[in-house]
């Protein structure tokens, strides 16, 4: 939950308030960045290290716009250029976090067909070798794989 304004000067309370909104913002944004660069090397999402931390930020940031929604927190008494710079901070944190929503979505297909490729060769390896028939209409004897080093190439 966040803190709530100190009495006293209301410029003072919502200064305060926004700018620790902002840094709160800011640090989610390097997070989310740093993940989609992690995501974007092909690496699965849900082994990111960033994941829990971009949780606890997430849901600092939830508290915070609570606070605003109930009215604990006016960031209108901020001065104009704090509040315009948590605008910004709030547009640019949502551009971000659409970024991030693609990355997930792009990351999340890459492992299904990873999981898809490696059920396909488990299928594959576990279905029995078909029956082949010989020239006289009986079963052929099943040939044993080559060696490896047999000096024929496959």
């Amino acid at each position: 939950m966040p803190d709530a304004p100190a009495p006293g000067n209301p410029r003072q309370s919502a200064n305060a308030a926004a700018a620790a909104v902002i840094a709160l913002v800011e640090e989610l944004i390097l997070v989310i960045d740093e993940e989609n660069r992690h995501l974007a090397t092909g690496a699965p999402a849900s082994t990111s290290h960033l994941v829990q931390r971009k949780r606890e930020l997430a849901e600092k940031f939830t508290h915070w716009v609570a606070g605003v929604r109930r009215r604990d927190i006016d960031f209108r008494d901020a001065d104009a250029a704090v509040h315009k710079r948590l605008v910004e901070s709030s547009k640019t944190l949502r551009e971000h976090m659409n970024d991030n929503v693609d990355s997930l979505r792009s990351s999340i297909a890459a492992t299904r067909r990873r999981v898809d490729a490696i059920m396909r060769a488990i299928r594959e390896q576990a279905a029995p070798t078909p029956n082949q028939y010989g020239a006289n209409a009986r079963l052929a004897a099943a040939r044993a794989p080559s060696p490896a080093g047999s000096g024929r190439y496959l």
